[in-house]
């Protein structure tokens, strides 16, 4: 049997097996669906409160916590503090940090003159005068540091596991499933246990950020020193060169421009984090977004997601300007050194100035308030989400009601309000069909522990609206990677909305979506569509344009149409790309709709928010971080499909 009519077959006993499912649980709708109301607590979760509160008795006694757990919070307190104290937090008897307003914003500027352009500087500096003039300074410089510290602890771990794993095969077969759950794992599930033990505030955040951060870096490295060609290195070798000095004078430095990538990565992931990070107590730009989010204050929430925004883009800019300038080589002549060393001694001197300025001049020490201008901001922000409410109620309100309704209630009675039994079933039945038995058994294991955690109905929940936000992601994806591969045109008008989608935290998205849809699951759908949809229309996109153009060339010159190159050509040889977007889409989704439920979504992410507040509902908490563990798996072992023969699109 060829493989189409494998493939064939396998959809048709997939729609059968949805046929049965769909008809089944409609006639047993709300028998046996494990509900529980949030104050009850199953046998596991009542165990998980016990343990927390075991754990937070026995904080002062324990030998894990006296000599592990609270010298290292002690320790990445401290670190973090250090950078708190030159541009954040002014020390004791002081009114401004080690540094003012102006000798920061022109240190940054040096800094990034440093590493690429002058033209970047200036935008760079530019940005950070944005965040003062949003009012939001200080509490820019908190994430500033917040992040800083974190990247630097990040990149101490994981750039040298990074080069380990590129040149040991072995060192990265043992890391790599730690990364792909790190993959898996939505953001939310990190914090409420590092909260539970490291209590909350800057080193539970840290620590946080850097088990988001760590994994992308050690990727990017590990990928930067395999991909090295072989030639100079083999001529290192044969010239008696060791094993170190082919690393630090050959590989190192030809994969230096990957490296600087990797550190981009990681500063932007860790910045993402840290904004929700707010949630167990990180200072910075979080906490007027988790502040106006409470309190549905769309004026100060947009200020404090604009400077977000501002501040990643600096990030991302300018690192990004340093792998474009190491990447040309920046093989300039002799007087163009010159004048740039000139120019570096130029601006080192105005910096110093700058910081002796900011240190006995108000002026330069104290952000100006007539710069501020962060009450007109959020008037006319709530002005704008009064006007959409008032005007456009018909689409916003509306819209959500009519597609809870008709889409996600009937779906959401399938999965969560029918048997749970029946719906164990169908789900291992689909993953035997569509990934195979290896992962069949697994899903029917992974299943079989949710139900153990009694949380199958909030999970089921959860996975309603992943499962539609991600055929809306899946959709968008296709059509607009396909558009964007086809034509340059197309790619250069996405590729600022693509920049921008990946660059903002997930977190900023929420204040915007609840202003228009409110606190629902709808809100929450929205939120999975908006942030995931960038990723995989670059991934399709790319898969697009890797499809050989004597292919396509020859489909049209036997008088195909576009449409028939797309379908019969474009996509079949990009299906694993595609199939890639779609596992990608599946899990930015999940960790988006998760955080969802601070806007009222319910499931599994609700769970963790309340059981951080609440510590009679700490061990529901728990138990609920476990289960969307769980569920990531599922997803992504399914979504990966069946291994296909040849070299592998993921790793």
């Amino acid at each position: 049997m060829d493989v189409t009519a494998v493939l064939r077959l396998r959809w048709v006993q997939a729609l059968i097996v949805l046929v049965v499912w769909f008809v089944t649980a409609t006639a047993l709708k709300g028998v046996q669906t494990q509900e529980l109301s949030t104050a009850t607590d199953s046998p596991f979760t009542a165990i998980m409160r016990d343990a927390a509160a075991s754990i937070r008795g026995n904080r002062t006694e324990s030998f894990l916590f006296v000599y592990v757990f609270n010298p290292i919070r002690t320790v990445i307190s401290g670190f973090i503090e250090i950078f708190m104290g030159v541009i954040a937090v002014p020390a004791d008897g002081n009114v401004i940090p080690l540094l003012g307003w102006f000798g920061t914003l022109v240190l940054i500027g040096f800094i990034v003159y440093a590493t690429s352009t002058l033209r970047m500087a200036l935008v760079s500096m530019f940005l950070m005068l944005l965040c003062g003039m949003l009012g939001m300074w200080l509490l820019t410089m908190e994430t500033l540091a917040m992040t800083i510290g974190a990247v630097v602890l990040s990149l101490v771990i994981a750039l040298p596991l990074g080069v380990w794993a590129g040149l040991n095969d072995r060192v990265m077969k043992v890391l790599r499933p730690w990364l792909d759950l790190a993959q898996v794992l939505p953001t939310l599930v990190y914090l409420a246990p590092l909260a539970l033990v490291f209590l909350i505030g800057i080193a539970s955040a840290t620590i946080a950020t850097m088990i988001y951060s760590i994994p992308i870096c050690i990727r990017i490295t590990a990928h930067a020193i395999k991909s090295l060609k072989h030639g100079p290195i083999e001529a290192a070798e044969s010239a008696g060169s060791t094993r170190w000095q082919v690393l630090t004078k050959v590989q190192l430095p030809m994969a230096k421009s990957t490296i600087i990538l990797a550190v981009n990565q990681t500063t932007l992931a860790a910045l993402s984090f840290v904004v929700i990070a707010a949630l167990i107590g990180a200072p910075g730009l979080g906490k007027p977004v988790v502040e106006a989010l409470t309190i549905r204050n769309v004026g100060d929430g947009v200020v404090a997601g604009l400077a977000v925004v501002i501040l990643a883009v600096m990030l991302d800019r300018s690192t990004s300007a340093a792998v474009s300038r190491d990447q040309s080589g920046y093989a300039a002549a002799d007087a163009a050194k010159v004048r740039r060393r000139i120019g570096l001694a130029i601006f080192g001197v105005l910096t110093l100035i700058a910081i002796y300025l900011s240190r006995y001049l108000l002026v330069f020490a104290v952000f100006p308030e007539r710069l501020n201008f962060q009450e007109p901001v959020a008037e006319a922000a709530n002005a704008v989400s009064d006007w959409i409410t008032d005007n456009l109620g018909f689409l916003t309100v509306t819209g959500s009601e009519f597609f809870t309704v008709w889409v996600l209630n009937p779906l959401q009675d399938v999965l969560a309000n029918s048997p749970w039994w029946l719906t164990l079933i169908a789900i291992t039945l689909l993953a035997f069909i569509l990934a195979g038995r290896t992962v069949g058994i697994l899903v029917l294991v992974l299943l079989a522990l949710v139900m153990a955690t009694g949380l199958w109905n909030d999970t089921m929940l959860t996975l309603a609206m992943t499962l539609i936000a991600t055929g809306f992601v899946v959709i968008i994806g296709i059509v607009l990677g396909v558009w964007a591969g086809r034509s340059s045109r197309v790619d250069r008008f996405l590729r600022p909305f693509l920049d921008a989608g990946q660059t903002m935290p997930a977190f900023v998205y929420l204040v915007p979506v609840l202003a228009l849809f409110g606190p629902t699951r709808f809100a929450a759908i929205v939120l999975g569509v908006v942030y995931a949809a960038p990723v995989v229309i670059r991934i399709v996109a790319d898969g697009v344009r890797k499809v050989p153009k004597e292919s396509v060339e020859a489909a049209i010159s036997a008088g195909s149409t576009n449409l028939q190159v797309i379908t019969k050509v474009q996509l079949p040889v990009a299906r694993r790309s595609i199939l890639l977007g779609v596992n990608q889409g599946l899990i930015f989704v999940l960790a988006v709709v998760v955080i969802g439920g601070f806007v009222g979504a319910g499931g599994l992410g609700y769970l963790v928010i309340v059981g951080q507040s609440k510590p009679e509902l700490a061990g529901k908490g728990l138990a609920a971080g476990i289960a969307i563990v769980l569920l990531g798996i599922i997803l992504d072992r399914i979504a990966q499909g069946r291994p296909q023969k040849g070299p592998q699109d993921r790793h």
